[in-house]
């Protein structure tokens, strides 16, 4: 996995149906030093993920509004969801 997301070529929402279409299901949220799964209300370490890919969404007009966004996978529990910072 390269060390800086990929830049996308198109919005974020389409990015991320993109990823839902793809199995990429669950929603994950920071919480604390978790990251949560909102579908399954599930509590994940780092350690428990892989990242499969990044991607990076700039504003130039509107800098504060960039997002990252995560493709996530669990192996044990063969969850595949999504995070966006």
């Amino acid at each position: 996995m390269p060390d800086m997301p990929k830049s996308y070529n198109q919005t974020l929402s389409a990015a991320l149906d993109e990823l839902i279409q793809s199995g990429y299901t669950c929603n994950f949220i920071k919480k604390n030093e978790f990251l949560f799964c909102t579908d399954r209300e599930m509590n994940f370490r780092s350690y428990e993920l892989n990242i499969s890919e990044k991607f990076r969404y700039e504003n130039k007009k509107e800098p504060s509004q960039n997002s990252v966004v995560y493709a996530v996978e669990s192996p044990e529990y063969g969850l595949k969801g999504f995070l966006v910072s």
